[in-house]
């Protein structure tokens, strides 16, 4: 296809691929904050201020090597001061992020319609809890408080500007209340701690954002995960 300028205008499809290509870059860009929160959030650390450093010397980071997966393939996966490895998780949540965004994009094209701009913003937001929130529990085996909190009020008010807050609603009780049974029976049978209550948390948000329905049938698959 040749790509040229009419009146002033690219064509439809060469002005469509463009706004996928932006929306991808935001989400890359979006997803290199993400491991700012990923890194800083369990370590109780500012996600403002320093500004972005190297976990091993320290050394702040030029513009040119915090560009989103272009600065990891160039520096070769490792930090240009002290030549330290950098986590493959880097890359990885920035083109996650990207790759998201861009398929929230096309399942709700932003348009006049405030409904379908509503429901992008809230497909993005509940992106960006989601991700740092699975990659802070694989690394750590926590989730903070400040993300599930946030995740379960996020939730509730998107249902509630989209009138959905009721099955929402519903959905938070009964994701939150199958995982607390699940931790007092585990804790009851096996004399243990079967589940913590950052889990119980994350279940009650994703029901808030996803609805009672779609949210019980994640929490079954999430059974075999």
């Amino acid at each position: 296809m040749t790509f040229r300028l009419k009146n002033g205008n690219y064509p439809l499809l060469a002005r469509q691929k463009l706004i996928h290509l932006f929306i991808f870059a935001i989400g890359l860009c979006i997803g290199s904050f993400l491991n700012v929160c990923i890194y800083r959030l369990p370590r109780n650390q500012s996600i403002l201020h320093p500004s972005s450093h190297c976990p091993n010397c320290q050394n702040s980071l030029k513009w040119y090597d915090n560009i989103p997966l272009l600065s990891y393939s160039l520096l070769k996966g490792r930090c240009r001061n002290c030549q330290a490895p950098i986590s493959a998780r880097y890359p990885l949540v920035e083109i996650l992020t990207g790759i998201f965004f861009l398929l929230s994009f096309l399942r709700h094209p932003i348009s006049l319609s405030f409904l379908s701009s509503l429901l992008f913003s809230k497909d993005l937001i509940f992106i960006s809890l989601l991700l740092p929130i699975f990659f802070i529990d694989i690394e750590n085996q926590i989730i903070p408080n400040s993300l599930s909190y946030t995740i379960i009020v996020a939730g509730l008010v998107f249902s509630g500007l989209t009138g959905s807050l009721l099955p929402n609603l519903t959905g938070a009780v009964i994701g939150g209340g199958l995982f607390l049974a699940i931790r007092l029976l585990g804790s009851f049978f096996l004399k243990q701690e079967a589940m913590g209550m950052g889990d119980i948390k994350l279940a009650a948000g994703i029901g808030a954002f996803l609805g009672w329905k779609i949210g019980l049938i994640s929490f079954f698959i999430s059974f075999y995960f």
